[in-house]
């Protein structure tokens, strides 16, 4: 070597200093997946209540329309299909999917268009573009469910994503209607029996910042099957669209069994309804929770346990029965013996 010169020395990384940097990036991303999961799951929750509240807006606007009827039930705006000779059935029924679709109502007050003839392929076209719609579907809803199986309907009706909005059932029954054909169970019953002479119009619910018009659920989703649909075009009991509440031991879109004290069962379906909380199962009451939006136009997010308050789910003035064979004994404790409730008891 030439005097004055020099060689250029190279660097390389040795493979315990790779190792460093690839435990260092490791342990990086250990703590940061879990935040960018949470926060994925809370913007996922503020566009749910958004979904919600667009749903509101179309609700309220076919009330303005209907001389103060709300959509989505037998007595509202699927009433012509249980008119007495009424010729509709499963292969003839056009505008809606079947007496309980608010979907459909809602859609057309929003100017989206679809499907809208009487056949049953059409009416699977229907139900099939509106369940996938934009926002009509909460984006922590990744379920899949299928036909009931025990369904005599014709048609191929698919697997889909299932439901991701219920109706609060009773608000859209009526206190012993004459009877009609169609569906039996259009009418309420002993254990929760809206006030005489009550129609479901927004006049009638009561205090509407304390009444839930819809919110998470789906129809069926117990604990005790994976969740499925029955597309019938009258519905027993909410069909594929509505629930009785939470409040109600008897709910297949709100289930409860596995909050603590409640007895359990096979799969804690609080997974399904309140799908905006924690997603393991057996966790602790409220731990789970809903988005629901009330007949006012705002939305709330809910416990499980606070979301099945009674009196979120019935119109004011209904006779609701306190017993352990209706209520879970979480909900007979908060909501019925801590404020003197028992037996038939009628709520504001």
């Amino acid at each position: 070597m030439k005097p004055g010169s020099f060689r250029k020395k190279c660097y390389a990384f040795t493979l315990v200093e790779l190792l460093v940097v690839i435990g260092i990036i490791a342990v990086l991303i250990s703590i940061l997946l879990p935040a960018l999961g949470r926060a994925r799951r809370a913007a996922n929750t503020v566009a749910c209540m958004a979904n919600i509240r667009s749903i509101l807006q179309g609700m309220q606007m076919y009330v303005a329309e209907n001389k103060g009827y709300f959509p989505g039930g037998p007595n509202s705006s699927g009433a012509f299909l249980v008119q007495p000779q009424a010729p509709y059935d499963n292969d003839n029924c056009p505008d809606v999917v079947q007496i309980w679709d608010w979907q459909s109502p809602i859609a057309r007050m929003m100017g989206i268009g679809f499907p809208t003839g009487k056949d049953v392929n059409e009416r699977i076209a229907r139900f099939t573009l509106l369940n996938n719609f934009g926002t009509f579907r909460c984006p922590e809803n990744q379920q899949v469910a299928e036909k009931y199986s025990s369904a005599q309907v014709p048609g191929a009706w698919p697997a889909v994503t299932m439901n991701s909005y219920n109706l609060a059932m009773v608000f859209h029954m009526r206190n012993n209607p004459q009877q009609t054909p169609g569906d039996g169970r259009v009418t309420a019953r002993s254990d929760w029996n809206p006030p005489q002479g009550y129609a479901p119009k927004i006049t009638a619910v009561g205090d509407t910042a304390r009444k839930i018009y819809i919110a998470d659920g789906a129809r069926y989703s117990a604990q005790d099957t994976p969740p499925d649909y029955d597309p019938n075009f009258n519905g027993t009991y909410g069909g594929i669209y509505a629930d009785q509440g939470a409040f109600t031991l008897h709910s297949n879109s709100w289930d409860r069994a596995f909050a603590p004290g409640n007895g359990g069962g096979i799969f804690d379906a609080r997974l399904y309804g309140f799908r905006h909380g924690t997603t393991t199962q057996r966790g602790a009451s409220d731990a789970y929770k809903m988005n629901a939006g009330f007949f006012d136009g705002h939305v709330e997010t809910l416990g499980d346990l606070q979301a099945a308050n009674p009196e979120f789910w019935v119109p004011k003035g209904t006779s609701v029965k306190f017993d352990s064979t209706q209520m879970y004994p979480d909900v007979l404790r908060i909501y019925g013996a801590n404020l003197g409730r028992q037996g038939l008891v009628a709520i504001d």
